[in-house]
């Protein structure tokens, strides 16, 4: 049967069968196509006992979006690489070795929280810093720097 592309829209011959054609979601034209969607694949998989960094903060932000109904537009792709230092805080960024996350754990934040979950609109930063930023106002930080002062 020819079928549609699901990421390139290309026309292909399908010969899976009507079966595995039924039970699948999406159908692709070739590894390329499969491997620039959405799907993640290898990225599940530990390594040396741990999954794919980028792949757990994926995961977890669309869960997350999911639960609390933020847009979410986001492939494995566009999570930004991991930096060395927080760009807010400048402390150096590094994996827990628990389950809880630290206050250096890898966080994904999004710029314009109105946006979203959306490309261009997120940023690795320290769990530290997005904590701080998840709901201060800007008076509120206004007035903790003033009383830093005095001190």
């Amino acid at each position: 049967m020819e079928i549609d592309c699901d990421y390139c829209g290309k026309k292909f011959e399908f010969k899976g069968g009507k079966v595995h054609f039924n039970r699948s979601k999406k159908h692709y034209c070739s590894l390329d196509c499969l491997c620039k969607s959405n799907i993640i694949h290898g990225l599940a998989s530990k390594k040396n006992g741990k999954q794919d960094k980028k792949y757990r903060i994926w995961c977890n932000v669309k869960k997350r979006a999911k639960q609390n109904g933020i847009k979410f537009e986001l492939t494995i792709n566009d999570i930004p690489k991991i930096p060395e230092y927080c760009p807010i805080l400048g402390i150096k960024i590094q994996e827990n070795i628990i389950s809880s996350p630290l206050d250096s754990s890898p966080s994904l934040d999004r710029i314009n929280p109105k946006k979203g979950y959306v490309k261009g609109n997120i940023r690795i930063i320290c769990n530290r810093a997005n904590r701080i930023k998840s709901d201060a106002t800007i008076k509120e930080l206004r007035l903790i720097l003033k009383d830093a002062k005095k001190l």
